[in-house]
């Protein structure tokens, strides 16, 4: 008898563990979803490479 209880210890734990794991799960993704949907995201039209810098910035607009 002690075997057949010690195997629904287990049992109970192990799907209790699980339960908390996908809950945990649930809540991480419904974070990252809110998180990447009020992301500011910026156009920043056309780039240009910036020699000194090292990096590409938005085009200056040049007017003639």
């Amino acid at each position: 008898m002690p075997p057949v209880m010690f195997l629904a210890i287990v049992g109970i734990a192990g799907l209790a563990g699980y339960r908390l794991l996908s809950a945990m799960s649930r809540n991480a993704r419904s974070s990252t979803r809110k998180a990447e949907a009020t992301a500011n995201v910026r156009d920043l039209g056309n780039l240009e490479w910036d020699e000194a810098a090292g990096v590409y910035k938005p085009r200056v607009k040049r007017e003639n």
